[in-house]
């Protein structure tokens, strides 16, 4: 990175890789977005957003599953760099690799775990590709992957009580929490990537309608399309996912 010290902004990205074809793609896409952001931004672009990026088809994924590492790795990678530009490098020992075939740490590889529902050891490889020639580590691995999945069903359970209480009936926390939700898992990845995000703050309801309102943080708060298709995105997908009298309004 080439970074103005004023702002900590990217000026100029760019990477070095041994790796596969797709390894190099992964990686020139994540070069490519981390230009014009600031380092923590850069550091928050998400799965869901670079594979959508490499898609040549935008209804087909980017790659087979049994090559997706070379998204997590390129992740990886900018995650590490933001680390050490800060002097956080190696905090502790969940920043450390688990695997001699994967620069992945223990928490990048649970973060993947959660991230993707992984279920099985294979998966694990197939997105970190720790394990792949490593094989005295599976077991290791089945380990982390059974911890993880625990830990996953323990939060789960603890917010069933949101999920089954309809969206109308929930007390303004909740309310926000599950609009936070709906936006994370189809929204906010996008708006990250282009330098933006959004913030709830506060839900009120208006005779028939609820009326949600939001703040645009970053590049969104100064993006003409904040009025027009960002908002309707917005509004479209917390009907769908939330109550069909939504409105979004922002400040």
């Amino acid at each position: 990175w080439v970074i103005d010290p004023s702002d900590d902004g990217i000026i100029m990205s760019r990477f070095t890789s041994f790796g596969s074809p797709a390894s190099i793609a992964a990686n020139d896409m994540m070069a490519l977005l981390c230009r014009n952001k600031t380092i923590d931004k850069a550091a928050e672009v998400t799965y869901k957003g670079l594979e959508y990026f490499l898609r040549d088809n935008p209804s087909s994924q980017a790659l087979p599953k049994s090559i997706s590492y070379t998204i997590s790795m390129a992740l990886d990678a900018v995650r590490c760099a933001a680390l050490e530009y800060f002097n956080e490098a190696e905090p502790s020992t969940d920043e450390i690799a688990v695997s001699d075939d994967s620069p992945m740490s223990l928490k990048a590889i649970k973060d993947t775990i959660v991230l993707h529902d992984i279920q099985s050891v294979e998966d694990i490889t197939n997105y970190t590709k720790a394990g792949r020639f490593d094989k005295e580590k599976l077991d290791y691995l089945e380990e982390i992957l059974k911890r993880s999945r625990d830990e996953m069903e323990e939060q789960r359970l603890s917010k069933l009580e949101v999920l089954d209480t309809p969206f109308r009936e929930m007390d303004v926390e909740k309310k926000i929490a599950a609009i936070n939700k709906a936006i994370d898992d189809n929204i906010r990845q996008f708006l990250i990537m282009d330098g933006g995000n959004i913030e709830i703050l506060d839900v009120k309801e208006n005779g028939k309608q609820i009326d949600i309102y939001i703040r645009y943080l970053g590049a969104c708060s100064g993006c003409a399309s904040s009025s027009t298709s960002t908002l309707f995105a917005i509004e479209t997908t917390l009907k769908e996912k939330l109550d069909n009298e939504i409105r979004v309004l922002p400040i």
